[in-house]
């Protein structure tokens, strides 16, 4: 069932133009009479649900406004919406004047639920036939709320590794993880490194990483989040319990997972 969220209308444009936007323009040729985006503001620029907005789709509608210097019968001035993790097209169109010069804007929708964690880029455009112009970007927030905790599937990590004579190796822990609500809502996996000589490590919890690069994670965006450890000629030997947990951007957390994993000697 949708539930508009209606935010803002045109006739509220010339009281935006007061505010500040914080936004990156492309480079432009100040000498030329191309058409050119001077000013771009997106209101409201952040959107944030709660669990009183109850869990549901929604259409989020928000007022795209920009300045544009220089335009002629020829500029062909347009917005795009995409999201900004995939860049698929959420949404495009053209921009309609208004009254005052170089006044542009239009109303535009993004469909969404209460439950998503999402950001979107929005760039206005403006062209004239020969090719001159540029464009103005910037983003659109969506803080939903938490439907589901996120849950570990599988967790992997040695048992036990020998120490080494000299030197030190690399061990890798990695917990398969996910959100009902989508992916996007986890905001970390961890783990707590536990001695059972001298208790908790220094540093406990150990953030878990799924960004095909940090801490030896193998592929990024795979679900399996990853944390590597240096165990050198140096490290006592002994037996460290582990656990493992997720947290998603609601503040929901899995069940834990539990595991050990010693260093033996030769």
């Amino acid at each position: 069932m949708k539930n508009p969220f209606i935010y803002s209308s045109l006739s509220l444009f010339i009281g935006l133009l007061l505010l500040s936007c914080d936004s990156t323009v492309s480079p432009t040729d100040k000498l030329s009479n191309a058409p050119t985006v001077s000013q771009l503001i997106i209101n409201p620029q952040t959107f944030t649900f709660t669990p009183s907005d109850g869990f549901k789709d929604t259409t989020l509608t928000v007022l795209i406004s920009a300045t544009i210097e220089n335009v002629d019968s020829e500029t062909m001035p347009g917005f795009v919406i995409r999201d900004k993790n995939s860049s698929t097209l959420i949404t495009n169109g053209d921009l309609l004047a208004q009254n005052q010069a170089g006044l542009f804007a239009i109303e535009s929708e993004i469909e969404t639920t209460t439950t998503a964690f999402n950001e979107y880029i929005v760039e206005v455009y403006a062209y004239n036939a020969a090719g001159g112009g540029n464009f103005f970007q910037t983003t659109i927030s969506v803080e939903g709320f938490s439907n589901n905790p996120p849950e570990i599937i599988e967790v992997n990590n040695p048992e036990e590794v020998q120490r080494p004579e000299s030197g030190s190796t690399s061990v890798s822990f990695t917990a398969k993880t996910t959100d009902i609500d989508g992916q996007t809502t986890i905001e970390g996996v961890f783990l707590r490194l536990i001695s059972q000589v001298s208790g908790e490590v220094s540093g406990s919890p150990f953030q878990l990483f799924d960004d095909g690069s940090s801490q030896n994670d193998v592929a990024a965006n795979d679900s399996v989040f990853t944390a590597s450890f240096p165990v050198s000629s140096t490290n006592q030997l002994q037996t460290y319990d582990i656990l493992y947990y997720a947290v998603d951007k609601g503040g929901l957390v899995s069940d834990t997972v539990k595991t050990t994993f010693s260093i033996r000697g030769n």
